[in-house]
């Protein structure tokens, strides 16, 4: 009993040191505007719904990122959106694919319909006033004894049977004969790309709008079929009599509405080969629907998304009137081409409800307010113009449409206390025009020169190719490449697998941390010299990540995360949480890493989320305080800041260690730094000459800096912090 006493302090001791709240206080400046969602996260395939999530009646925003796997919650104030993380939690794990808010039991609290492998997934939403989110999932009688189908069921031609979907496809959920309760129209799953309409019969059968009792009525609903991409067959034509071809193999995604406002229904369709959303006319009438033509929709400023727009009509300006958005339906980036920094369409309805007429307004919707570099936003901070503060560099995928990926900085316009960062450049030193794609920088000294390098991984334009890189510095302090060309370090990778440069053992070398497809996690020891890295596999399964179905492409990064003077690791996966693993270089096991550090106001407690999909994080000394932040870039293209909820401000004047005081060079070539806090150091002689050494540290953790080439003396090393000078002198015996 005492020993499981003690291992839940031990755990709960141990998690107290790692804990964060979702930080949005940094302000980020892109021309002449200060980002109202600067630190949101960004998003590439949004799903837009609408619903209260906080009880004061106005509908929320809530986005299901398809790329990422992902929820994200902004709570409406009345004439703007904020972004609210705290909700995201509340959903349920199981939503994939799609998401649809829809009040199918006419209770005024809106549903949850997903994907499920085995067709559509409902969840009903139970939740209390004044209580968060909350669902409770639907089961669906199947006629025969047993457990009953966790998926919706239809009546076909032989009985109950799944109503199935493609893998891609979005239905559109809706009261189509207008009885009162909740509808489905889908494009037939096998076969022909007809439509499918599956009636429910909840109020001709129970008197009421809370069952989902489903009879498809049709296949060929609208008697239309679409061929191919833009190519549709009418008035019961089949593809193959109208001299089209049948192809169904991508997804479809429908959006039903009266879009003519002539009482009858509408379709907008698109598909995955698609770059256009098509408008089918109903020509028919409310009970006999009949589709004569397609055409691009709207009619001026057409969707043109690559690939696969879908359309969603939700009220996103606040003006009661219910908006068009589209966004690419997509799983993963399919074409370098595609704009993902400009992945949200809106059309505002300068119509009414019932009569909608949708003018074009942006591609950028929200993501303008945002740091969105499109996708995977890899995160980088070094102080490049040497004033003492952290600025933020973050590698892109393919930014431009252009298939080629870049580096975007903002300067730390801010103070030690409260940074401001302010978009500089979209292209650092024009690494766009090598070709580059997936771009992954960080900041070491490669080459042993005591300055700081930049360093990336990147892909080929064609995504592969991949390979580590590095440019040379020539500046002590700050950046300078001026005439230094990109050099590569001869590390062939996958295009997926993360590099992570740290000092893993105590030779001073830059060793490697390599997350690999598989999911497991490889040491690379520098086996060469100080001016030519060379790595060598040390352990393919370093602190037992081996291979794992349930991870995939990990990354890593390295800092002391809670002030204790030792190093700790940040291991990150497909899922988009972070593990914390304390002390990692005395761990012979990850599997101990703590996973519920962020703390949500909502429930009182710590929780592990979901960041983005794929993330990558740094680790940076942003608030100038004991324990520093963790910045987080993910595949939507966005970031966000972990900012510790237990650090404290530093005091003004810096706590300084220097050991050992003297020094002989023969029995120790390094001379120890500690400092609280980041800061530049620089070495003179007595008589005030500068030796070119110099230590770039971000505090709470010791440096090593070399010192065995200098002559028997005296030396003063200061330290710039701030603005301010401090110094402490040394000798060398």
């Amino acid at each position: 009993m005492r020993l499981a006493t003690l291992f839940i302090l031990t755990s709960l001791i141990a998690r107290a040191q790692f804990t964060y709240t979702i930080s949005q206080d940094i302000p980020v400046i892109s021309g002449s505007d200060t980002l109202s969602l600067a630190l949101a996260g960004g998003f590439n395939a949004a799903q837009f719904n609408t619903m209260d999530l906080n009880g004061d009646g106005l509908e929320d925003l809530v986005i299901f990122d398809r790329m990422a796997g992902r929820v994200v919650t902004y709570l409406n104030n009345q004439s703007s959106y904020r972004y609210h993380p705290e909700y995201e939690v509340f959903f349920p794990i199981e939503v994939s694919g799609f998401m649809l808010l829809r009040d199918f039991n006419c209770d005024g609290n809106k549903d949850l319909f997903t994907k499920d492998l085995l067709g559509i997934r409902v969840f009903k939403n139970i939740t209390v006033q004044g209580q968060p989110p909350a669902w409770e999932p639907v089961l669906f009688y199947t006629g025969f004894p047993g457990p009953k189908s966790d998926v919706i069921l239809t009546l076909g031609f032989s009985g109950k049977i799944n109503l199935q979907l493609q893998p891609d496809d979005m239905p559109a959920l809706l009261d189509a004969d207008g009885d009162g309760d909740l509808d489905i129209m889908n494009v037939k799953f096998v076969g022909t790309s007809t439509i499918e309409f599956h009636k429910n019969f909840s109020k001709e059968r129970y008197g009421t709008c809370d069952s989902l009792d489903f009879v498809r009525i049709t296949q060929t609903w609208g008697d239309v079929e679409e061929c191919s991409c833009g190519d549709f067959a009418f008035f019961g034509n089949s593809c193959s009599a109208s001299g089209g071809r049948i192809k169904h193999a991508g997804g479809k995604s429908l959006l039903v509405i009266d879009i003519d406002h002539d009482n009858d229904l509408d379709v907008l369709y698109s598909e995955s080969e698609c770059t256009r959303v098509y408008q089918l006319t109903n020509t028919g009438d409310k009970d006999n629907p009949l589709i004569t033509e397609a055409r691009t929709f709207p009619p001026e400023t057409p969707v043109n998304i690559l690939p696969f727009p879908s359309v969603y009509f939700e009220d996103v300006d606040f003006d009661g009137k219910r908006d068009l958005l589209a966004s690419p339906n997509i799983f993963v980036r399919e074409y370098f081409s595609t704009n993902l920094k400009q992945s949200a369409w809106f059309y505002k309805n300068t119509g009414t409800n019932e009569a909608p007429a949708f003018t074009f307004q942006k591609r950028n919707f929200l993501q303008e307010e945002m740091i969105d570099v499109g996708d995977q936003s890899v995160p980088a901070l070094y102080d490049a113009d040497g004033d003492g503060d952290l600025d933020l560099f973050i590698g892109s995928f393919a930014t431009d449409g252009l298939g080629r990926g870049s580096i975007f900085y903002y300067d730390n316009v801010g103070t030690r206390t409260e940074p401001a960062y302010e978009l500089i450049t979209e292209d650092l030193y024009g690494l766009s025009f090598y070709g580059f794609t997936n771009i992954k920088p960080q900041f070491f000294d490669m080459n042993g020169d005591g300055k700081t390098d930049l360093v990336f991984t990147a892909s080929n334009r064609f995504g592969v190719g991949t390979n580590l890189y590095f440019v040379p510095n020539q500046n002590n302090i700050g950046l300078n490449f001026q005439d230094q060309s990109v050099t590569p370090l001869n590390f062939p990778i996958f295009a997926g697998e993360n590099v992570t440069i740290a000092y893993i053992n105590d030779d001073k070398l830059p060793d490697i941390l390599l997350g690999k497809q598989n999911g497991s996690v490889q040491y690379w020891q520098n086996t060469g010299i100080p001016d030519t890295p060379v790595f060598t596999l040390a352990n393919s399964e370093y602190l037992g990540l081996g291979p794992s179905v349930l991870r995939q492409f990990p990354t890593t990064s390295i800092g002391d995360l809670n002030g204790d003077g030792r190093q700790d690791m940040i291991l990150a996966d497909q899922t988009g949480t972070i593990t914390i693993i304390d002390n990692f270089k005395q761990t012979s096991n990850a599997g101990n890493g703590i996973r519920d550090v962020i703390f949500n106001s909502i429930s009182q407690s710590y929780t592990s989320m979901n960041l983005g999909g794929r993330i990558w994080t740094t680790v940076a000394n942003l608030y100038s305080m004991n324990k520093p932040a963790i910045i987080v870039g993910n595949v939507l293209g966005g970031l966000h800041v972990l900012k510790h909820d237990g650090g404290q401000v530093l005091p003004e004047k810096p706590t300084i260690d220097i050991f050992p005081n003297p020094i002989s060079t023969s029995q120790i070539p390094y001379l120890s730094v500690r400092l609280d806090r980041p800061a530049i150091a620089r070495v003179f002689t007595i008589t005030g000459q500068y030796t070119n050494k110099s230590l770039e540290m971000q505090g709470q953790q010791v440096y090593e800096l070399p010192v065995d080439d200098l002559s028997p003396g005296i030396y003063i090393i200061s330290f710039s912090i701030d603005g301010k000078t401090y110094s402490r002198r040394f000798m060398v015996l």
